[in-house]
């Protein structure tokens, strides 16, 4: 019996230092450059506040975790992330013409109670790719009562000659997603915010020559809360292009495409890759329709009960957001 445990723990402490290996114990990320991309004819009179009140509990307050132990810094100091998520978000409202002070003003509405905001990494071996997921979430609050917000990100990236290529791909880019996501979202619903129809255009002309980094321009349509990005995003559910497709299907829930339900449930129950499964559950949340969160419930009671695992465990958090 002691020799057994003393195997399974020295096999223990060899997937460890394989899974390590190179690993730094600390990544400097950077604050998100602000997309620019104006909203066309925001229903804005004056300057607004936005208070943003942290009620992060729990595991929630642990801004970066997982299999690979890894702290992240900004501007020489540990990320904080109630700071980092205002100061942020403050700078992409503004670059897209909403201007809004992003603020800790208790009592003030509108106010988003923010929920979780957190990065958490995974990799199974040393020939695997590191790969992140970025949950956010919150209530938004208004006279009209609270709206729940969600955000989730999932990139990967296998680091060939240094661990330093998965900063940009697998922290940067989905903490600026995810910023970016969030005004999306609190613009259109404070202020029906959206983009031009020929912002939708510009953007679903550059698809039409594919490059590394086209399915950034995939969720910029969902970003643009205009409706005829749907019929495009819709198009690219399918696409060869994994992070063109989550791309698609996240941006069809950022965009209220409730007419999508049917094909989002679909993709959930009939999708070969992980990753779009859960895509699909993010959108459905999105969607906050009746039959949107009849389909979650389904869906959590079903997990709750289903055995131990990964993807189990990841599938439960994306649906935690919309709790």
């Amino acid at each position: 019996m002691r020799i057994a445990c003393f195997a399974r723990l020295s096999a223990c402490a060899i997937l460890l230092a394989l899974l390590t290996a190179c690993a730094p114990s600390s990544y400097a990320v950077r604050n998100p450059a602000p997309s620019g991309l104006i909203f066309d004819g925001t229903a804005q009179a004056t300057t607004t506040t936005l208070n943003v009140v942290d009620s992060r509990t729990g595991n929630d307050r642990v801004f970066s975790s997982g299999v690979l132990p890894a702290a992240l810094t900004v501007d020489g100091a540990p990320v904080e992330a109630y700071a980092y998520l205002t100061r942020n978000l403050q700078a992409e409202l503004a670059s897209r013409g909403v201007d809004t002070e992003v603020k800790n003003a208790t009592g003030v509405l509108p106010q988003l109670d923010l929920k979780s905001f957190r990065m958490q990494n995974h990799r199974t071996n040393a020939y695997s790719p590191f790969v992140t997921f970025t949950f956010l979430s919150g209530d938004l609050v208004t006279d009209e009562g609270a709206h729940r917000l969600g955000v989730f990100v999932k990139r990967g990236k296998v680091p060939v000659w240094s661990f330093n290529e998965v900063i940009e791909p697998t922290l940067n880019e989905p903490l600026s997603l995810a910023i970016k996501e969030l005004a999306a979202k609190i613009a259109g619903r404070l202020y029906g915010a959206r983009s031009s129809d020929a912002e939708v255009d510009r953007l679903a002309a550059k698809l039409s020559t594919r490059g590394d980094n086209s399915y950034l321009d995939v969720y910029a349509l969902g970003f643009t809360n205009n409706p005829k990005a749907i019929a495009t995003v819709q198009a690219l559910t399918k696409d060869p292009d994994e992070y063109v497709r989550i791309a698609a299907i996240s941006s069809l829930g950022t965009l209220g495409a409730s007419d999508q339900l049917p094909l989002l449930e679909s993709i959930y129950r009939d999708g070969n890759m992980w990753q779009d499964r859960a895509m699909a559950l993010k959108a459905i949340g999105d969607l906050d329709t009746a039959e949107a969160r009849a389909f979650l419930s389904e869906q959590l009671a079903g997990l709750k009960a289903a055995p131990a695992s990964n993807e189990t465990n990841w599938t439960l958090q994306v649906i935690g957001l919309y709790q």
